[in-house]
This record gives structure tokens, C-alpha cells and sequence, in this order.
């Protein structure tokens, strides 16, 4: 049906990248992911499917992944605990509301192509996501039991979430939404590892659960 706009497109691409001469992965993928963006953004209509209803996740469609398929991901989460007259009080937690689906979740991300290893990447998405500065962390669990480890987004597309957890143990700053732009998070705020709030992800229960075995136990947790 795009044929004949697809080879203009590939003519046009290789003019470019003749003129620049060689790209970094980083370059080459974030054209794709906006290429389908932009054409989402001109389709989907005519399939009375909202393309900003779509969850952000749909930028693992250009490595062959489609709708209602499922994607591994290296993923990373954090207990981000609250600041009291005491120091922080690990039993109180930061909390996301998502954008994707209304619910609330823990702070979460995927590892970037940019990022050292789990530890930055989650360090990089407290600061766009929560606007603070992780001082120090550890890595207190990991999940990897199927059953407890996916999660379907309100559009289909399915993850195993085999994922790091982190304990924040010191940040700088107070949470916001300043970095985020309400991409991902419709509000932030600290709750109860013992009452969570409603709707909860689902998939996210469980790190809490490792969350509250390490904090027994004082020990990294293989769940």
C-alpha cells in the first residue's frame, strides 16, 4: 500500500546518511521510533484507535516486537523512601500514578542504550521521573518468577518484567514532576508499603513483596 512512499523514503534516508556519513545506533533508532511515531500519529485515526492512547513502550515495536507480543526488557526499579524527622523512614514509599494506565506503581524504567549499567539507569530515571538526585543505592532483590512477572499495557503489548530493585538509601531534592512533562506520571506521592493505594499494577506487587522480605531480613532476595 506505502510502497512507492517507502522507496522515497529510503532514497531520501540514504541522501542524508551519504551526507553525514556514519550514525550511532542511538541516532539510527530514535529515527525509527519517530518515523512510526508520525505515522501512527496519521493511521491509527483511520482505525479509530487513539495514537496517544498508546503506551510509550511501543518504541520496542522496531526490533520485531508487535502488539500483544511479548517483550523481554532489561528493567530496573527503586523503593525511593520518604524523608522524616528521623532520616528516612524505608516503609513509606514514592509512588507513581502512571499515565498509560491510571495506575499506581513504582518508579520504574528500562535500561537505555546510553546507560553504564542497571544502577545509572535507575538513577537516571529517579531524576527525569521523580526530579531527584539518587546519592545512594542498593540492590536489594530480583525478580524473575513468570507467573508473578508479566503485564499486559492498556494496548496489548506484554512484558516479562525480570527485573533489578533498588533501595534508595540517600537522594537531594523533594519529588516532582518537573522532568517528566506528564509523559509518564500523572502525580507522585508517598504511601505505605503495608496500604498500597487503588488501582495498584499488578506486576508491582510482587518487588513490594521482595521489598518487604529484604527489609526482614536485611538480605538481597531471587524471587
Amino acid at each position: 500500500m506505502f510502497e512507492e512512499q517507502e522507496n522515497l523514503l529510503f532514497a531520501e534516508y540514504r541522501k542524508a546518511l551519504a551526507e553525514k556519513g556514519k550514525v550511532s545506533a542511538r541516532e539510527y533508532l530514535t529515527a525509527v521510533y519517530e518515523m512510526r511515531r508520525k505515522l501512527d500519529k496519521l493511521v491509527l485515526p483511520t482505525m479509530n484507535v487513539n495514537p496517544d492512547g498508546i503506551a510509550t513502550h511501543n518504541i520496542m515495536r522496531f526490533i520485531g516486537y508487535g502488539p500483544g507480543t511479548m517483550m523481554p526488557n532489561s528493567g530496573i526499579r527503586g523503593m525511593i523512601p520518604e524523608r522524616d524527622g528521623y532520616g528516612y523512614n524505608p516503609r513509606r514509599v514514592l509512588l507513581q500514578r502512571r499515565a498509560d494506565s491510571g495506575e499506581w506503581g513504582i518508579p520504574s524504567g528500562f535500561v537505555d542504550l546510553t546507560d553504564i549499567d542497571e544502577a545509572s539507569a535507575f538513577v537516571r530515571e529517579a531524576r527525569e521521573e521523580a526530579g531527584i538526585t539518587v546519592i545512594e543505592l542498593d540492590l536489594v532483590a530480583r525478580t524473575s518468577r513468570l507467573e508473578r512477572c508479566t503485564h499486559t499495557y492498556p494496548n496489548g503489548d506484554k512484558i516479562r518484567g525480570n527485573d533489578n530493585l533498588y533501595r534508595v538509601l540517600r537522594y537531594e531534592g523533594e519529588p516532582n514532576l518537573t522532568g517528566d512533562k506528564g509523559e509518564e506520571s500523572k502525580g507522585l506521592r508517598f504511601f505505605s508499603i503495608d496500604s498500597l493505594p487503588d488501582p495498584f499494577v499488578e506486576m508491582h506487587r510482587y518487588p513490594v513483596e521482595l521489598y518487604m522480605r529484604h527489609l526482614e531480613t536485611g538480605k538481597f532476595i531471587m524471587g
